[in-house]
Parts: structure tokens; C-alpha cells; sequence
């Protein structure tokens, strides 16, 4: 097994992971990616983040599982296009451009799937 198949086991786990802490304590987790919840709505979008973070991560695992890097190298591009949104997410919310610690978890994410993709390519290489 590669190391593009174990790190994109981790990263699945992970993201399962603050899916379901989305759903179960969305007021914390908002606190933890960057953004202040104050009502049901705000409630609801941290909630679908926590979907998409499950399906993502579902998605992930299977793909793992399989043991198909093409696929493993797509999701991880997809992965990178969500971390980059939740990085512009976070600047903007409130109104101006600013900086907060959750933009280095999401950053993690891009770095992380980055080095999935790496050694994906790197596998179907040899």
C-alpha cells in the first residue's frame, strides 16, 4: 500500500470525523473554523459544512479503499478547491478581510491533500 493510500485514510478519518462534531456541537466547531454562530440559520450552514466534510470523507475512504489513485488524486483535488473556499470563507466573514488561526487548518487541508496528490503521482508513476 502506498503512502497517498494511508495519508488519504487519515485525511477521511479526520474529515468524518468534524462532520459529525458539526452536527453534533455546531456552535464550537464554528468557533474552531473561524466564523461566529449566533442563530438557527448560521446553525444550518455549519451543519451542511459537516455533511460535506462527511461526504468528502466518505468518499475519501472508499476511494482508499479501493485502492484507485486516479480517483484518490480527483478527490484530492476537490479537497484543495474546498480548503482554498473555507480559507476565503473565513477572511471575509464580517465584512472585512482579516486574519484567524482557522486559516491554518484550512491551509493544513490544502497541504494535506497536496501531498496526497503528490504521492499518488508518485505511485502511478512507478
Amino acid at each position: 500500500m502506498t503512502a497517498a493510500i494511508y495519508l488519504g485514510w487519515l485525511i477521511a478519518i479526520v474529515l468524518v470525523a468534524v462532520g459529525l462534531f458539526a452536527w453534533l456541537a455546531p456552535h464550537s466547531l464554528a468557533r474552531h473554523y473561524g466564523v461566529s454562530v449566533e442563530g438557527e440559520r448560521e446553525t444550518a450552514y455549519v451543519r451542511a459544512t459537516g455533511i460535506r466534510d462527511v461526504a468528502i470523507g466518505v468518499v475519501l475512504g472508499a476511494t482508499a479503499y479501493l485502492h484507485v489513485l486516479p480517483l484518490l488524486i480527483v478527490v484530492a483535488a476537490v479537497g484543495i478547491i474546498v480548503s482554498i473556499a473555507d480559507i476565503w470563507v473565513v477572511a471575509r466573514h464580517g465584512g472585512a478581510h482579516r486574519r484567524h488561526a482557522a486559516h491554518a487548518i484550512h491551509a493544513s487541508g490544502v497541504v494535506a491533500f497536496g501531498l496526497v496528490i503528490a504521492m499518488a503521482l508518485f505511485a502511478v508513476g512507478r
